[in-house]
């Protein structure tokens, strides 16, 4: 392909996996081309994401959402993503969320449909969250099963409280109460590794400005990293991580379409 083609592509928000290869992204292309939107409508992400995927459907329902989720994106057969929204969001909005955040955030995830890579995810879809408080907590847990492994430790917790006095001896009623102090033990663990993320991303975009000076925003290229190079990239010297993509042009589709789309 060639830089313009590259770059056509991504401000399309058709993206190479970290492992794809030309071959293997240009069959998901013409998957994904094929493939039809069940709604129409503008995700209006050109300046937050870099890319406008107007190409993903989007369909409302709340089928096999969990209870306290608004959305989901779901991935079908060769990376082909669909972004569900609860019927709620017809309307504009859904309790304390707006159908637009709620859109972007999925998109984030769509963007990223071929990367498997978990750690700074949730951290980079809710970047721009409108409230303060989603961006503090959103992504305390990065995967489903982190919110339902920390539900099950609560309610461990409270069937061991309530259930000691009958079956347990006195003489472990301190060791039982530390016991119901390992949600608590999970929920800090998390938030520690959070900040730590969170630290991490910010020296990363710093060190991305400095290597893409042109670019005003350069959250656009972040997104476009998997988790290994987010790390590097953040505490890296600038002459490492260009000798790195130097190298890493020649075999990653992925590289040629960032320099194509941002240099």
């Amino acid at each position: 392909m060639t830089p313009d083609q590259w770059k056509a592509l991504g401000e399309q928000g058709l993206i190479p996996g970290p492992d794809e290869t030309e071959e293997s992204f240009v069959n998901r292309l013409d998957i994904t081309q094929r493939h039809q939107s069940l709604e129409k409508w503008d995700p209006n992400c050109q300046e937050l994401y870099g890319a406008n995927p107007t190409w993903v459907s989007l369909s409302y329902s709340n089928k096999g959402l969990l209870p306290w989720q608004g959305a989901a994106l779901w991935v079908f057969g060769n990376k082909i993503p669909m972004i569900q929204l609860r019927k709620g969001f017809r309307k504009g909005r859904f309790l304390f969320y707006s159908r637009d955040e709620v859109l972007k955030h999925e998109t984030l995830h769509a963007l990223r449909v071929a990367f498997d890579e978990p750690r700074f995810e949730e951290i980079l879809a809710y970047a721009h969250a409108s409230s303060k408080w989603r961006r503090l907590i959103g992504p305390l847990f990065r995967k489903p099963s982190h919110a339902i492994f920390f539900i099950a430790l609560i309610l461990s917790s409270l069937i061991l409280q309530t259930t000691s006095m009958l079956f347990v001896s006195p003489l472990f009623f301190p060791y039982v109460k530390l016991l119901t102090l390992i949600p608590i033990v999970d929920l800090v663990f998390r938030f520690a590794t959070l900040i730590k993320d969170r630290r991490i991303l910010k020296k990363t975009l710093e060190k991305l400005s400095q290597i893409f000076p042109n670019q005003q925003n350069v959250f656009p290229i972040a997104i476009r990293l998997k988790d290994s190079e987010i790390q590097k990239f953040a505490i890296e010297p600038i002459s490492t991580l260009l000798d790195y993509i130097e190298k890493e042009v020649p075999r990653s589709p992925r590289w040629r379409q960032i320099l194509a789309q941002f240099c």
